[in-house]
């Protein structure tokens, strides 16, 4: 089985959540979830504690994004990037985020990443073991995340990263059939469009995460998945919530 690493901070794991680690289980990975909670996770998905030695877990505080919530502040999008290299460099594997679908087998060659604009994401990506890259880029990470990137661009880290890979002369791939949700108004996230691996990008598609939109590829995976009922079902199980005072089951997209 092809063995992935993800990371969780907090005391839950949402819909969007569940939705990732499911399909890497149905699509014959064996996925690793790092996190200090004790996370109810999925039949499959192994839980293991952060490394000790690894910075604990800081917000973004540099430069407000116009395009995301909040600008961005105290994000934990670029430690969890730090993180991502720091593993990949002990174990090797696929690093997958957890607003991430992945409905194929990711049998990808050392270097493969997500694509973004004209260059890559770390949104998934495939380093091995031992990688200098990747503990390069742990380190420079590690130092952009000491005062929380103050003063720094949102994108930086991901420049960072692109140049890192250029400085180490390496040749890298693009995931294929990927598709990234971010700040685009159609988009699986939305829409029925399918792809093998879609990012839906958790900060700026954040506000119907519990309950996908109607007629979306999210909605869709969710139900295959078994993680929400079809429509019509919990239409009857909020039907008779009503007729006996419970709380309903929001399904996103009705009146």
């Amino acid at each position: 089985m092809i063995t992935t690493h993800s990371v969780w901070v907090g005391p839950r794991l949402g819909l969007m959540e569940r939705l990732t680690l499911a399909l890497l289980v149905q699509h014959g990975h064996a996925p690793i979830l790092w996190s200090n909670d004790a996370l109810d996770v999925p039949d499959g998905v192994e839980l293991r504690a952060l490394p000790r030695d690894v910075l604990p877990p800081i917000g973004f505080a540099g430069k407000p994004h116009p395009h995301i919530p909040s600008g961005g502040i105290g994000s934990l999008a670029h430690w969890s990037d730090y993180f991502a290299f720091q593993v990949l460099h002990r174990f090797g594997g696929v690093w997958v985020q957890m607003d991430c679908a992945v409905t194929a087998q990711l049998e990808l060659p050392d270097y493969t990443f997500s694509g973004w604009q004209k260059g890559i994401s770390p949104v998934v990506m495939s380093v091995p073991k031992g990688s200098v890259f990747a503990e390069d880029m742990a380190r420079i990470l590690g130092l952009m995340l000491v005062d929380g990137m103050a003063g720094r661009d949102w994108h930086d880290a991901m420049k960072a990263i692109h140049d890192g890979l250029h400085r180490h002369g390496i040749r890298y791939s693009l995931l294929s059939n990927y598709v990234d949700c971010g700040g685009v108004e159609l988009s699986p996230y939305t829409h029925p469009i399918r792809a093998d691996a879609i990012h839906w990008s958790n900060a700026t598609h954040h506000t119907s995460k519990e309950w996908p939109t109607a007629g979306s590829e999210y909605e869709r995976l969710c139900v295959v998945s078994g993680l929400i009922g079809p429509r019509k079902t919990l239409k009857k199980q909020n039907q008779k919530a009503h007729e006996h005072g419970m709380q309903k089951v929001d399904i996103g997209g009705e009146s």
